[in-house]
C-alpha cells in the first residue's frame, strides 16, 4: 500500500501457492478507486487460471499414477514369464543330465564309443 501511495501506480499482487485452497491479493486503493470492476475480474482471472493448474497437476499425476500401475503390472507379468522360463529351462537341464548319464551307462554297457 505505502508503495502504491508513494508512488501513485496502480498496484496489484496475487499469489496462490500450488497446494493452497485461495487466492491471496491485494489491490492498491488507487486500483480499486479507479477500477473496481477491472481490478475484481483481474483477481477472479486469476483464481481461475490458478485452479485450472491445480485440475490439470491432478490430473497428470492420476495419468502417471495409472502409468505406473500398468508398467509394474506388465512387470509382474514379465517376472511371472521369466520365473517360468527358468522353471522349464530347470526341468530340460534335468531331462538332459538323465539323457547324458543312459548314454555313458550305454558305452560302458556295450563298450562302444558313439
Amino acid at each position: 500500500e505505502r508503495i502504491s501511495e508513494e508512488t501513485g501506480c496502480w498496484l496489484a499482487f496475487m499469489a496462490r501457492h500450488a497446494t493452497g485452497p485461495a487466492v491471496t491479493h491485494f489491490s492498491s486503493s488507487r486500483l480499486r478507486r479507479d477500477a473496481r470492476p477491472d481490478a475484481t475480474d483481474l483477481v477472479n482471472r486469476f483464481s481461475n487460471i490458478t485452479s485450472a493448474l491445480l485440475v490439470a497437476k491432478r490430473d497428470e499425476a492420476l495419468k502417471l499414477a495409472k502409468q505406473l500401475e500398468e508398467a509394474e503390472a506388465r512387470k509382474q507379468a514379465a517376472d511371472a514369464e521369466i520365473l517360468a522360463t527358468r522353471k522349464a529351462l530347470v526341468s530340460r537341464e534335468a531331462e538332459i543330465a538323465e539323457k547324458d548319464a543312459l548314454i555313458i551307462r550305454y558305452k560302458a554297457q556295450y563298450g562302444c564309443d558313439l
